[in-house]
């Protein structure tokens, strides 16, 4: 950069240029930092997340050491770092939590394990409620979901394959959420359509029969005769 008067923009490179990327787990592998980078940033904007993701990949998040008090509700239930809303107040006002504007929010937190065994309870506690061929139904459809899982989960082959799937360790375990997650919501629509009576499969039979004005002009016809 030039001491000249208007000259704002540098041509030349950085002097001393990285070699390699950096990591904030290279010189520190403790359980605080593996706990930071673990953490699921989630109920924020595009922008919010971006700021969030830099101060976690250069070791400049700092989590909270007690609970922090909500903007909108003025209650010590915030326990995620630089957000100023509760999650219950984002829900309801649909706002991010970080900058408390309404913007789209990119991603939602998943379920926890306790959580999907809960809601898989209660599912089996509905379908039980149903009639035997609505029950059937839905069984069946439930398994058509368990195959497309496992048809996208395939074994790795050669000790190159497995250090690929170790580095992407994290990558996968969300993907297998994501994959969970999928799996309830299309269970529950399920569940809802059969409980509300409107099965797929008795729809396509409707579809199916030809109910012509010809038949009924036949049916007129018969009775004039008789």
């Amino acid at each position: 950069m030039s001491c000249q008067r208007g000259n704002i923009a540098r041509v030349r490179k950085q002097k001393h240029q990285n070699v390699t990327t950096f990591k904030n787990t290279l010189h520190d592998s403790s359980k605080k930092t593996k706990a930071i980078n673990e953490k699921e940033i989630a109920e924020v904007c595009k922008r919010c997340q971006d700021i969030i993701t830099w101060k976690v990949k250069y070791k400049k998040y700092k989590p909270l050491s007690q609970p922090k008090t909500c903007t909108r509700c003025h209650k010590k239930t915030i326990k995620d770092a630089y957000y100023i809303v509760c999650l219950p107040c984002a829900q309801s006002l649909e706002v991010c939590c970080k900058c408390g504007k309404k913007e789209e929010i990119v991603s939602h937190f998943s379920p926890s394990k306790t959580e999907q065994l809960q809601a898989l309870a209660q599912l089996e506690q509905e379908v039980k409620a149903l009639s035997e061929r609505k029950r059937r139904a839905y069984y069946r459809y439930v398994d058509k979901l368990q195959g497309k899982k496992k048809k996208k989960k395939k074994p790795a082959e050669g000790a190159e394959d497995s250090t690929v799937l170790s580095d992407g360790g994290e990558e996968e375990a969300e993907e297998e959420a994501a994959a969970a997650e999928d799996y309830l919501k299309s269970a529950r629509e399920k569940l809802e359509k059969l409980k509300k009576g409107i099965d797929d499969d008795f729809l396509d039979d409707l579809d199916d029969l030809d109910l012509s004005d010809d038949d009924d002009d036949e049916w007129e016809d018969e009775d004039d005769d008789s």
